[in-house]
């Protein structure tokens, strides 16, 4: 093999290996590039990502605390009507038994004064009925009284009638016997002078 021969052989070997050697390097700038692309990629998709990740987690946060200040307000609104609902229910229990001791307060005064009243109804019926009693019987008396001495004195006149009457017939039989004894005695002398 002369030197020409040997020659191109080493400038072969030398292109081949020069052109291999840029085809590495341009496999390996490509890979390089490629790598780096896809990594700028992934970045930006996690990138992308995490932010959505953390837009999605503010919105659930901020709706979180939407929902917590309405479930306060509703509490809140809650409790007022419920503390509402307590003092007007209580201000009616309240006012029905202020109502209903007011009631029975009236109903018991009213109940005493009838009780008073029939009291002294019954104690003025009590005294007027002996009053009454003892004017009847005063009057009784009275008049029995009356009656005792008007029946005395009935008697009495009686008893001097009777004893008038009685005292006229005794006076009237006198004569009449005597009247009959003078008869007798003349008869019995007007016998002896004829005989």
């Amino acid at each position: 093999m002369d030197e020409n021969q040997k020659q191109n052989i080493t400038q072969a070997s030398e292109q081949l290996t020069d052109s291999a050697q840029q085809s590495f390097r341009m496999l390996a700038d490509r890979t390089v590039a490629l790598q780096e692309s896809n990594l700028r990629l992934t970045q930006n998709f996690f990138h992308n990502w995490i932010e959505q990740v953390n837009n999605q987690a503010q919105g659930t946060r901020e709706a979180t605390q939407n929902l917590a200040e309405q479930g306060q307000r509703q509490r809140e609104a809650f409790e007022t009507l419920s503390q509402e609902a307590t003092n007007a229910y209580s201000e009616y229990l309240n006012s029905a038994l202020s109502f209903y001791q007011e009631a029975l307060s009236t109903a018991t005064q009213v109940a005493q004064q009838n009780m008073q009243q029939a009291a002294q109804a019954t104690q003025q019926g009590v005294q007027a009925g002996v009053q009454a009693a003892s004017q009847a019987g005063q009057q009784a008396m009275e008049a029995a009284n009356q009656a005792g001495q008007q029946g005395a004195q009935a008697v009495s006149e009686a008893g001097q009638q009777g004893a008038e009457a009685a005292n006229q017939s005794a006076q009237r039989g006198a004569r009449g016997a005597e009247q009959a004894g003078n008869q007798a005695a003349q008869e019995t002398r007007r016998g002896s002078r004829s005989s």
